[in-house]
């Protein structure tokens, strides 16, 4: 029995490490694809930074010898910024760590470098500097301002100190030491901000890429109708105006046809609502099938939709759209029966306005009308 909880304890734990392990390598694929949000990604840059240094700072002080005093900080700061960040990633909450990571690292550990550790002319300044950085970026609100203005002061102390009273700073036992300490530091500052800026940069781009996406779509969204996907009333009087604009300062030829399902209350009425829709849709579908030697098309309202011909007369559109009505009629209806259209066309002359335009169509539509539908009507 003793051997049974045994196991099912060991089986436990193995699937603990297993999910630990699994959570690590799965943030760092968020990393490095750059998937968290920015704050999220910059805490975890300053934690492994914060860890490279800790970890670089007990060897270089072991190898030495440059007192036993500094292996218990550096110790505590390495050990409580793994803990942090394991416990960011198991617990999916990163915001105390990161108040945990960048407070010691901006107060506690900069701080503690900076005195045993050439001060001023070592390499702890620089790296205050991409701890304000860091602070700016990832936090936000009361919370930013204080720990940016305590950074600051506490800058401006430390050089204070140092210049009334130089023996409080350890001073660097060689030349060598010296500007291989601050070597080192210029080149991580130099790394972690170079990092910070492509990533900053990245993140901007993202986001203006997306945000231009999305005013796209909502554009698309707001120029289209959204049974048919087709154009709809706003884009096509538009259209209808432009077009006007550029036949009046060219000379070009401009054609307006618009049709209407002959019968359509009766498909409504006798079909449903539905069946209705799907009318429309197929239709539309139609339309973008036989439709594509530059006509601007869509649907105008209800059950008439618009084609406009530029720099064509009605002689030369009439073939098409009887052909597209021809297609509409044969198309395979699911009620079994035949849906036809009836259209009129106008033809732009120079000077006419936008309404008679409209109207010189809807008069030839209402003829096709009166005449007994499913034609095409230019007079």
């Amino acid at each position: 029995m003793q051997n049974d909880f045994k196991k099912i304890e060991d089986k436990g734990e193995n699937t603990s490490k297993q999910t630990t392990m699994s959570l690590l390598k799965r943030t760092l694929k968020q990393v490095y694809h750059k998937e968290l949000p920015l704050d999220h990604l910059v805490f975890l840059y300053t934690a492994f930074a914060g860890i490279f240094m800790a970890i670089f700072g007990l060897g270089y002080n072991i190898a030495n010898d440059l007192g036993i005093f500094t292996l218990p900080v550096l110790s505590l700061y390495l050990v409580s910024t793994v803990s942090c960040v394991f416990y960011s990633i198991v617990k999916n909450r990163w915001y105390g760590a990161a108040v945990i990571v960048l407070g010691s690292s901006a107060f506690i550990l900069i701080p503690f470098l900076w005195f045993t550790i050439g001060g001023v002319t070592g390499s702890t300044p620089p790296m205050m500097f991409t701890a304000g950085i860091c602070i700016a970026i990832v936090f936000k609100g009361t919370l930013r301002t204080v720990m940016l203005v305590a950074d600051t002061i506490m800058l401006v102390v430390f050089i204070a100190l140092e210049y009334h009273f130089p023996d409080i700073v350890i001073p660097y036992a060689t030349r060598f030491d010296q500007y291989s300490d601050m070597a080192f530091g210029l080149t991580m500052s130099f790394m972690v901000n170079t990092i910070l800026v492509y990533t900053v940069m990245g993140q901007y781009v993202r986001v203006r890429d997306e945000k231009t996406r999305l005013v796209h779509r909502l554009e698309i969204l707001s120029l289209t109708d959204s049974l048919t996907g087709l154009y709809n009333r706003r884009f096509l009087s538009a259209s209808i105006d432009e077009e006007m604009r550029h036949a009046y300062d060219t000379g070009a030829h401009l054609t307006l046809c618009i049709l209407d399902i002959d019968h359509f209350k009766v498909i409504n009425d006798t079909y449903g609502h539905d069946y209705g829709d799907e009318v429309l849709f197929n239709i539309a579908q139609i339309m973008k099938a036989s439709l594509t030697g530059g006509e601007i098309f869509g649907r105008y309202g209800g059950e008439e939709f618009v084609v406009l011909f530029p720099g064509k007369t009605p002689r030369e559109a009439l073939p098409k759209v009887r052909a597209l009505a021809d297609y509409i009629r044969s198309h395979g209806w699911t009620h079994g029966k035949p849906v036809t259209i009836s259209g009129g066309l106008s033809s732009y002359v120079k000077g006419i306005s936008y309404s008679g335009f409209i109207e010189a169509a809807d008069k030839n539509l209402y003829r096709a009308k009166r005449e007994g539908r499913d034609r095409i009507i230019y007079r």
